[in-house]
């Protein structure tokens, strides 16, 4: 892995206005306007930080990888805690978005390319570990929710039987 590739950087304005009607396409103009609206209200300097927090998330997942580490481990799981708020800077990442991105980081020929300069196996290793940290979540919601239904009707039941 070399330090001086970067997954996140800026790009000349005919490339990005591509990226902007690619994602306006696949994920509706509400999404992209408001990150573009985001992003827009954010100082260089804080675009800057944003940026290299951006590619030191994934420079962390590629030593996991050369470390041999699991795509469900806790360090990945910790670096997806990292990914998923540094989404924030964005957009909301919902579990949807979140489990989109690990598959089209493994199949979009642009992501896969960039991803590569860090490490070959980068895109497959995020799209494995997104899948289950997406996974997780999910099945996290699923038990709180039932939990709270459970609380609900014990409540419910107390009541009656006061």
């Amino acid at each position: 892995m070399s330090d001086d590739k970067n997954v996140f950087g800026r790009h000349d304005e005919a490339q990005q206005k591509q990226y902007e009607r690619e994602a306006r396409l696949q994920y509706g103009p509400g999404t992209v306007n408001e990150s573009i609206k985001r992003w827009n209200n954010y100082t260089s300097d804080e675009q800057d930080a944003i940026m290299a927090e951006g590619n030191r998330i994934y420079t962390d997942v590629v030593k996991l990888i050369e470390a041999g580490k699991a795509p469900d481990s806790k360090e990945m799981t910790e670096i997806l805690d990292r990914w998923q708020q540094h989404l924030h800077h964005f957009y909301e990442p919902t579990l949807e978005i979140l489990a989109g991105l690990g598959e089209l980081y493994n199949t979009n020929p642009d992501f896969i390319r960039n991803f590569q300069k860090l490490h070959v196996d980068l895109p497959a290793y995020l799209q494995q570990a997104i899948a289950i940290y997406v996974d997780e979540l999910e099945t996290a919601a699923i038990e709180r929710m039932l939990a709270e239904d459970e609380a609900d009707m014990n409540r419910r039941t107390n009541n009656l039987s006061s």
